[in-house]
């Protein structure tokens, strides 16, 4: 990056310039997704509680508005959007412990509404997320290769530093991504194999999901939730019938649990491929009322009204959320409409 723009993006986050910043953001709505939160009891890496804070207030301080998704239902019902304030809606995905123990406290804090999409066999210990499956794998071999067949294709990865050991275990995931559920779980009991690793039935303490009275324990700080399916299977990619189920179940198991639900899914690795007519199709014939993705972009533009905030609500979009708070200023003032998008950090789905 230049160093002209570097000092415009310092000052993008800068406190004298935020009334004028805001102003650019005119009647946006943004929704921001987060994953992980950094918890020093299990050295885990994730978002950081400080920026996380320090974002907050100065989204506070300078009189964004701070939405919920059921503000977003309401926008969408109306088809009228007169606000002429910006807005930015937090969700956080999968359900890690590390959200009901740093994440929720921090957002009741701030009186700040948050979704956590919920993978529903996570929270019963049915699963462990798959991409945690391979980084616990890769971390605990004494191995230095392995051999292993993904999407058809055979691989020999070898490595002798942590560091070339991390390109593997990007590259593997990467693969494994292009693989539906069970063949994907295949593959993983093939690589814990080769690994000489036998893969605990239950996730490790640093891989391990909230639970259902943890869960809800957030409600009463004022977290509502919606289905992210059951074993985050990628939809695009499942059968017709594992398409349903993934969606109805995890619709059904959550509401047997808490009865602070918003009727509004989240697509696994949400980008353009992962989701398509079938699947949000599939979403509306479920009962929900929406859908959001993983592709960039505001899900309320600047002007919209009528049809046009209606349409694409099956597909709504959600950028990434960044670290650092030029960063989120950028995205809640939609300001990559009048410069070139500034490099974001890239979060896993």
């Amino acid at each position: 990056m230049s160093f002209s723009r570097r000092v415009l993006l310092q000052l993008t986050g800068a406190h004298a310039l935020a009334p004028a910043i805001r102003s650019l953001g005119r009647g946006l709505v943004s929704i921001v997704t987060l994953h992980r939160f950094a918890d020093p009891r299990h050295a885990t890496a994730g978002h950081d509680p400080a920026a996380l804070r320090d974002h907050l207030a100065y989204l506070r301080r300078h009189r964004y508005r701070l939405l919920g998704l059921t503000d977003v239902l309401d926008l969408l019902e109306r088809g009228v959007n007169d606000s002429a304030t910006p807005a930015v809606v937090f969700t956080v995905d999968d359900g890690y412990s590390d959200f009901a123990h740093i994440g929720a406290p921090i957002f009741a804090e701030y009186d700040c509404p948050v979704t956590l999409f919920v993978t529903t066999g996570f929270l019963d210990g049915a699963v462990w997320l798959w991409w945690d499956r391979v980084a616990w794998l890769l971390g605990q071999t004494s191995r230095s290769s392995v051999t292993v067949e993904l999407a058809s294709d055979v691989f020999q990865y070898s490595w002798s530093s942590p560091e070339e050991r991390a390109q593997v275990q990007y590259h593997m995931i990467h693969r494994l991504e292009l693989i539906d559920g069970p063949a994907r779980d295949f593959a993983i009991a093939t690589l814990a194999r080769q690994c000489d690793v036998a893969l605990p039935e239950r996730a490790p303490p640093e891989f391990a999901p909230m639970t259902w009275d943890e869960l809800r324990h957030t409600a009463d700080l004022g977290v509502t939730f919606g289905p992210h399916t059951v074993t985050h299977r990628i939809l695009s990619l499942a059968t017709q019938e594992g398409c349903e189920w993934e969606i109805r179940e995890s619709w059904r198991r959550l509401g047997q649990e808490t009865t602070a639900v918003v009727p509004v899914f989240a697509y696994p690795n949400g980008g353009a491929r992962a989701f398509g007519a079938r699947e949000r199709d599939a979403v509306q014939r479920a009962g929900l009322h929406a859908a959001v993705t993983t592709v960039p972009g505001h899900a309320v533009p600047q002007s919209a009204a009528g049809a046009h905030i209606r349409a694409g609500r099956f597909a709504l979009p959600r950028f990434p959320y960044p670290d650092d708070r030029p960063h989120v200023v950028h995205i809640a003032a939609g300001l990559g409409r009048f410069t070139h998008p500034l490099q974001r950090a890239r979060l896993p789905t």
